[in-house]
């Protein structure tokens, strides 16, 4: 790149990840008084077991716990991202938050860059390349136009933001930085197959082993889109086997960590019970209303590389791929689609700028403006919804809502403070999803997957809040469990969740160790 594309690139890029970040600057800006933004929005639930292991790291550890649970754990596990990106914060002295925002912007703007150079394999001339990053970083679907409907069974740029590289870039580390590793092995991987130097092979197992680690999931999808693409490759060349050879070498570099990841997930129960809560995916037209217009104009993009005779196969591979994988007969089916969108994007760019060649220059560029007019919607109103649950401080699942209070904050401090690292919390739904990030403690429940048989866990803590509950039912409730500490709100009985005050109604075995008007920590002590 010259000069001038390269500032191009990098000032869209940049562009496009802070357009991503608007909801977090509307949270920072609005916090009221008393109160200050997480720093969290969509899903905050997993965004907090992030956190938790970004603070284990923090606090020192290298192998990890499930802190969303006190079920005995063998803790083999480990992610190297969270480890690095913890262990920074510890030196850095920044909060975890700020690593993690930090984080996500670093990884976006990578990955932004790095398709821009990965189109370039397909893509020779730079006006070509810059619509390109445009309709990654900027495409979705047409859900705008079902804004209404509820559940899974709608578009899937309304609600999976992995599967949509704005919305991944906007929501989370783990889905830009497993992407950037996906582009990069494919990337190497081709560069092999092209040249021959054993180095790009290499190079692409490290990434590949290095995404073993940190997103395991995502090794089924580049397993079936190097199968297809080798498979497509000897069709047409039966004697040149340099795509099976750099797979296989690649693989065999990852092997240890796969097959390390394997040991962790057979030896954890707690694990495989996480592993076996079904995220399954929705039906295929809602996959591909999800991604909308970039259907239609990848179709046409394969039918102009065949016209131009470009060797579109690993991209049609890939996309391939992503569809396949999703419906396999898999728990975590959906999770599967992240990075599909990338070489829809880059196909879809082929239909586009093919389209435009029929068109005289003046009307190109409306072309253009036109086709990401009607592929940007979803994306906009994504985070200008979650900018209204912000200003409104209303939580999207169970999870905390976006403002926390100072009282709930000094309750964290202090639990950060004065507990141990075996010791047993118990809290509402709300404040449990903070507690293993915020203190590094673990909680009897807090998450609707991280927690092994989250509903009943929920139902019998509602039961322990319950105003009607006896205290032999409560006594029995915290030794059974090992409960060592209760997280209690004053006045935060409704008409329809009448919960106890344990400081109107003092319990025996409730010692208050730390309160404010708004909550209080009680220690467990049994006579």
């Amino acid at each position: 790149m010259n000069r001038g594309e390269y500032r191009w690139v990098v000032w869209v890029s940049l562009a496009i990840v802070v357009a991503a970040s608007f909801p977090y600057l509307i949270g920072y800006g609005t916090a009221p008084p008393g109160y200050r933004f997480i720093g969290l929005t969509y899903n905050i639930d997993d965004a907090c077991v992030y956190l938790s292991w970004m603070r284990q790291a923090a606090d020192g550890h290298f192998f990890l716990r499930n802190l969303f649970t006190a079920e005995p754990q063998v803790g083999r596990g480990f992610n190297l991202l969270f480890y690095c990106l913890g262990t920074f914060a510890r030196f850095a002295h920044l909060p975890l938050v700020a690593v993690f925002h930090l984080a996500r912007i670093v990884f976006g703007f990578a990955l932004l860059l790095a398709v821009y150079g990965f189109s370039g394999v397909w893509l020779k001339d730079v006006r070509s390349r810059r619509i390109a990053l445009l309709v990654v970083g900027l495409s979705s679907g047409f859900g705008w136009l079902f804004t209404r409907m509820q559940g899974i069974a709608r578009p899937v740029d309304l609600w999976q933001p992995e599967a949509i590289t704005f919305l991944g870039i906007y929501l989370s580390p783990l889905f830009t930085f497993p992407t950037l590793l996906i582009v990069g092995t494919l990337y190497f991987l081709h560069r092999y197959t092209v040249t021959g130097a054993w180095k790009y092979a290499g190079a692409a197992g490290v990434l590949l082993m290095l995404l073993a680690n940190v997103h395991t999931y995502d090794l089924i999808t580049l397993a079936v889109t190097w199968g297809l693409y080798s498979g497509y490759w000897l069709a047409q060349r039966p004697r040149d086997l340099r795509p099976v050879a750099g797979g296989a070498l690649a693989g065999l570099i990852a092997a240890p960590m796969a097959a390390y990841q394997v040991y962790v997930y057979l030896g954890e129960p707690v694990l495989r019970t996480r592993v076996a809560v079904p995220t399954l995916s929705p039906g295929i037209v809602w996959y591909l209303l999800g991604f909308g217009l970039l259907i239609p104009l990848a179709i046409l993009g394969i039918h102009e590389s065949i016209k131009e005779r470009r060797q579109t196969g690993l991209l049609i591979c890939w996309a391939a791929a992503g569809f396949i994988t999703v419906y396999l007969p898999v728990s975590f089916q959906r999770k599967l689609i992240m990075g599909t969108h990338i070489p829809l994007s880059l196909m879809a760019t082929l239909g586009l700028t093919g389209l435009a060649g029929y068109l005289a220059p003046r009307w190109r560029t409306a072309l253009l403006t036109l086709a990401i007019a009607v592929m940007l919607p979803s994306n906009l109103y994504f985070i200008s919804r979650d900018a209204v649950r912000v200003v409104s401080n209303e939580a999207h699942t169970t999870g905390h809502v976006p403002f926390i209070s100072e009282n709930e904050l000094k309750a964290l401090a202090y639990l950060r403070d004065h507990t141990r690292p075996d010791d047993v919390i118990l809290s509402a739904a709300g404040l449990a999803v903070l507690i293993p990030g915020f203190t590094g403690r673990q909680v009897y429940y807090g998450h609707w997957g991280e927690t092994p048989d989250f509903a009943a866990k929920l139902r019998k803590v509602s039961v322990f809040y319950r105003l009607d509950t006896s205290d032999q039912e409560r006594r029995a409730f915290l030794k059974k469990c090992g409960i060592t500490y209760v997280v209690g709100y004053h006045g935060g009985s409704t008409a329809e969740m009448p919960f106890v005050d344990f400081g109107v109604e003092p319990a025996s075995y409730l010692k208050p160790v730390f309160s404010t008007e708004e909550v209080t920590v009680y220690r467990v002590a049994m006579e």
